[in-house]
């Protein structure tokens, strides 16, 4: 028998034993409210879609810790990057699916980067200590997302508002790399008037991000710095009408290795990523209605110094990507009675980019550029979905996405989401969706570019059940997952070397997640998650496996106690399977498995103050998500909360 499998065997085998045990589990109940599912407010007993909620507990619990690597302990998630350098560059693969497959959502808008290759979103601007709350919401969401969300949506609750006219918080934390990380911020209600401002500040020293094999070769490190503001205010006008205007602004800096194995001493990244937007929200008896306008920057600058030359094609090189996205959409939902719901929206979007590369070497200077004058595209959108509710438990949904785009055209979506709820502890699910990926401007309009692309699209099938002990004290949630991608667009060259974007390709992922979290006794929790995957594309009638830098297997496993009042410890357990490396990584085809050991420790003194101390890699492996870059090895913060 195969090591995985007898991993996985096992690994059931446990997740199934807690759960028969004695009523010892807490968890979520099936009544909890989430909105990233329709949009609007909706009871998890009255959707079938898998959405998981990560609290506020939780990301307390992750204090002096990043956004990636938090949701790099769900299920479903392996983030490459996230326990790298500080500013590394983050590829997030959810469930298999390669970068841009993943929607994120800030308070209820989507954020891009037109700019980047996958029109993906960089996670290194949210700082954790400005997160309230996500929801995670899995499998095809496009019919009421939109592109990017073929494999899921991550939605972001930003801190919120106190109620009280003043409330004041501060935080300072220092660590292993010289890192420090310090925030303060102001928020308050006055009468019909919510205000909030926050700051955030870290810095650190960091550590070579390429890996050094022969060890005397002495790279420097890579040093990291972000200043983060986040601001918003809402007027209520009535109970019924909220207006709201928000803005959130990021720039860091930060220092980059020439690539895998290799050093440089003066190649730099400055990066600043700039939303707002305003809102009006209207909530009354059966109806919910938003109004929302959005407009995000993004500016990535890259140089390159002369000072040390670790490249024989150039000496000097400086490149500027910008990107511009502005999102309008109104949407809503209306109760006709008990048991129906129509939810409906239109969303209109425009993006452009600007991009210039210019270097000078032995072969002389080159120049390239791309200006947002041609670089744009623009999308209309309509879409609507029905819900059946709680008809003697059952429940149904069906919805449609219709989508212009000003250079491929149209194409529709569909989801269809019928679930079963036994009693109030279980329910039975299955998901039908589509989703699709519009085409980059970068593979539209750069040197590469095919205006001919068409938008990838996929079809996602999901089965599963959630249930929990009749007490609430324990959960279980099994979900199994299947994949197909068509029109993949690949980077292709040509018999006499031309390159350019083509559709080609087909993929089938497939997988399965298991989910658990016990109450063990008055003291603690102990949350565990398992996820399989694997799949394999297919190339000119070929079957390939090209899963890259992504393992079949990754478990998860925190045991959160609190044995007296104020004090929490957490250990965690982390395992990573093996995994292909990618098509130009250097080392062996197939990476080893590793795993990890943390603690996070906090002893909350009063209502105002909280110490904490977080242990990362105690046992200090050496690994590498990436070939030829470093991961941390034993790293540790320490810090305070203060709120007042």
């Amino acid at each position: 028998m195969s090591k995985k499998l007898t991993l996985l065997l096992t690994s059931i085998a446990l997740g199934y034993a807690a759960f028969a045990q004695q009523d010892s589990m807490a968890t979520r109940q099936l009544n909890e409210v989430v909105v990233t599912a329709s949009k609007t407010p909706i009871k998890e007993s009255e959707t079938g879609k898998i959405v998981t909620v990560i609290d506020q507990k939780t990301i307390q619990n992750h204090a002096g810790s990043s956004l990636a690597a938090l949701l790099n302990t769900q299920a479903g998630f392996f983030i490459n990057g996230s326990n790298n350098a500080l500013g590394t560059n983050l590829d997030l693969y959810f469930r298999g699916a390669s970068g841009g497959n993943m929607l994120i959502v800030i308070d209820g808008v989507p954020v891009y980067d037109p700019s980047q290759i996958n029109n993906s979103f960089d996670l290194n601007n949210i700082p954790l200590d400005q997160v309230e709350r996500i929801e995670i919401l899995k499998g095809g969401q496009s019919t009421l997302w939109g592109s990017n969300a073929v494999a899921g949506v991550i939605q972001i609750f930003l801190k919120k508002e106190a109620k009280k006219k003043m409330a004041l918080n501060a935080n300072a934390s220092y660590g292993t790399y010289n890192t420090f990380n310090s925030g303060a911020g102001i928020s308050g209600s006055l009468k019909k008037w919510d205000y909030l401002v926050q700051y955030n500040y870290i810095k650190s020293a960091g550590f070579p991000a390429a890996y050094d094999s022969t060890g005397k070769q002495n790279f420097k490190k890579d040093g990291f710095e972000q200043s983060s503001v986040m601001a918003e205010t809402r007027y209520h006008f009535s109970p019924s009408l909220t207006a709201k205007a928000f803005g959130n602004f990021s720039h860091y800096q930060t220092d980059l290795p020439a690539g895998a194995f290799t050093d440089e001493k003066d190649y730099t990244l400055n990066n600043k990523n700039n939303l707002g937007g305003l809102a009006l929200d209207f909530q009354h008896k059966k109806v919910n209605w938003t109004l929302q306008g959005s407009y995000q920057q993004t500016n990535r600058h890259y140089v390159n110094d002369s000072t040390y030359v670790s490249s024989p094609y150039y000496n000097y090189s400086n490149q500027q990507y910008n990107g511009n996205t502005t999102t309008l959409e109104t949407f809503g939902s209306i109760r006709f009675q008990k048991h129906i719901r129509l939810i409906s929206g239109i969303q209109y979007q425009h993006q452009n980019t600007s991009q210039s590369y210019f270097s000078t070497g032995p072969y002389g200077p080159y120049t390239s550029e791309l200006g947002q004058d041609s670089a744009n595209v623009n999308q209309l959108s309509a879409y609507a979905s029905l819900l059946l509710l709680n008809i003697h438990g059952f429940n149904f949904e069906a919805g449609g996405r219709v989508n212009h785009h000003s250079i491929y055209g149209n194409n529709a979506t569909y989801t269809l989401n019928p679930s079963f709820v036994i009693d109030e502890n279980t329910k039975l699910f299955i998901n039908i969706s589509s989703g699709y990926n519009i085409p980059s401007l970068y593979q539209l309009y750069s040197a590469y570019g095919n205006k001919n692309l068409k938008p990838e699209s996929s079809t996602t099938y999901e089965i599963g059940l959630q249930t929990q002990s009749t007490d609430k004290k324990m959960s279980l949630r099994l979900a199994a997952f299947k994949r197909d991608t068509k029109n993949l667009i690949i980077f292709y060259t040509d018999a006499n070397y031309n390159s350019y974007y083509i559709n080609r390709d087909q993929q089938h992922d497939y997988g399965f997640e298991v989910e658990s979290n016990t109450q063990i006794g008055t003291i603690g929790t102990w949350s565990n998650n398992l996820t399989y995957i694997d799949g394999h594309g297919i190339q000119n009638g070929v079957s390939v496996n090209n899963l890259f830098r992504r393992p079949n297997f990754v478990m998860n496993s925190v045991l959160t106690l609190s044995p007296v009042k104020g004090f929490t410890i957490a250990p965690a357990f982390k395992y990573v399977g093996t995994r292909l490396k990618g098509p130009y990584d250097i080392g062996p085809d197939l990476q080893p498995a590793y795993y990890t050991v943390d603690c996070f420790i906090s002893y909350r003194v009063n209502k105002q103050i909280r110490l904490f101390t977080s242990l990362n890699n105690i046992t200090d492996q050496q690994y590498f998500d990436i070939v030829g870059y470093n991961s941390k090895r034993f790293n540790m913060m320490t810090g305070a909360y203060f709120n007042f």
